[in-house]
């Protein structure tokens, strides 16, 4: 399988930076609004409730907040177009620094439940795909029910109590050893293998029902061959789409799951900022959160293209 030309790629890259400016535009304009008809105010949060009203007008004032509306929107765009996010109210740090700090923990836990899920969800849905009236048929079928339906709160608490307090084996909470990832990694694993198991079997289905397949087998290659070689790899496109878009609202960060086990990430990072209306913050933190979906969307539509040549020709020749 050739590459694609390296000129088409770019263009290709390129033409989809551009169309994403203008969704990104109007994320920002919306969330600029939303977050300040949010009921609270910043100012007296930091004031406190004893504060007099010259105190918090002090306040607005060093934070910009007296200003009208519109003279803050030219404030921050300003700030964006320099690459500046602005300062957080509540940690009075630059933003792009406390998003940077716990990415990385958000990254850590998203990435070990991605692989958890892909490890056991795609295996399953094959075969309960090639299978479906056996038991690992039906074990497909309880791992998507239960991963689809549960809520992932419930499912958290769940396992902190059997593996923290009754069985002592884990710890509930924070971080720093391989032993803290796992509670909320099998959490948010079994949410995202509800999707999979059944995007798998679906997609191997509707492949083997292909003409190729049929094609394949009379040609009397091994059913192994047939299986794994033709069908799979012509059922990766929408177990790659989910896959990668699981990922993307992952790395956005997984609110519940890191708020249940104290895990320092972007979701509690949001939380916080919501809670404590830290604008600057809760802008940061979501701009951060949809350059990571474009990204990702790219790299996905990169990837249906390196495993089903159609699909190359027609991005790059449009590209």
């Amino acid at each position: 399988m050739e590459a694609p030309p390296k000129m088409s790629l770019a263009r290709y890259i390129a033409r989809r930076v551009l169309q994403a400016i203008p969704t990104l535009l109007i994320l920002i304009v919306f969330m600029f609004i939303l977050v300040r008809i949010l009921p609270g105010d910043p100012a007296r949060l930091i004031a406190g409730l004893e504060a007099t009203e010259e105190d918090v007008e002090r306040i607005r004032e060093v934070l910009g907040l007296n200003k009208p509306l519109h003279e803050q929107f030219i404030d921050y765009m300003s700030g964006l177009l320099r690459g500046d996010l602005g300062t957080s109210i509540k940690y009075d740090r630059p933003v792009l620094e406390e998003i940077l700090a716990r990415f990385p923990k958000t990254l850590e836990l998203a990435i070990a439940a991605e692989l958890i899920a892909i490890a056991l969800a795609i295996p399953l849905g094959v075969v309960s795909a090639l299978k479906p009236y056996t038991k690992t048929g039906l074990l497909a079928t309880i791992v998507s029910l239960i991963g689809s339906s549960m809520p992932i709160y419930w499912l958290g608490l769940m396992l902190i109590y059997i593996f923290s307090v009754q069985l002592r084996l884990l710890p509930s909470s924070g971080t720093g050893t391989l032993a803290h990832l796992v509670l909320p990694a099998v959490t948010l694993a079994t949410l995202l293998m509800g999707n999979l198991v059944r995007i798998t079997r679906a997609s191997v289905l509707e492949a083997l029902e292909s003409n190729y397949i049929v094609t394949a087998r009379s040609k009397g290659l091994r059913e192994e061959v047939v299986v794994y070689r033709h069908a799979l790899r012509n059922a990766l496109i929408p177990i790659i789409t989910i896959t990668g878009l699981q990922l993307g609202a992952l790395l956005g960060g997984a609110i519940l799951t890191e708020t249940v086990f104290a895990w320092p990430g972007l979701g509690q990072l949001l939380l916080t900022a919501i809670n404590s209306r830290d604008y600057p913050l809760i802008q940061g933190i979501i701009i951060f959160y949809a350059v990571i979906l474009i990204v990702i969307n790219l790299v996905i539509d990169i990837a249906y293209a390196y495993i089903d040549p159609r699909v190359r020709v027609s991005l790059w020749s449009s590209g």
